[in-house]
């Protein structure tokens, strides 16, 4: 079997105009200013490459499943703390009446 390749792509796939407005675009993201997301440099004329926008994406997942766990145990402290209170009010003869259907 011979191994296929396929030809080096000739020309721009994303014209100058939307590359810019990717880069624009990556640097208003939220959390991108972690400094563990890769922000892509170009000048003027150079263009944004593929790995660039990988590299991007992948530090900005990071980021975001590490927010994402963060905000599930603050959820979870809340609940907890919620409970807590609930508890207390109980104790101390405030809380209110329960209502059954």
């Amino acid at each position: 079997m011979t191994e296929q390749t396929q030809p080096d792509p000739t020309g721009t796939v994303i014209s100058e105009h939307d590359q810019r407005r990717i880069l624009v675009a990556m640097m208003k993201m939220p959390y991108a200013a972690s400094s563990r997301v890769p922000k892509p440099w170009t000048a003027k004329a150079e263009t944004v490459t593929a790995e660039a926008v990988v590299a991007f994406l992948d530090g900005l997942a990071e980021v975001l499943t590490e927010v994402g766990t963060e905000n599930d145990q603050d959820r979870r402290r809340l609940f907890s703390l919620e409970a807590d209170v609930e508890a207390f009010r109980r104790l101390i003869g405030t809380a209110p009446a329960e209502v059954t259907p």
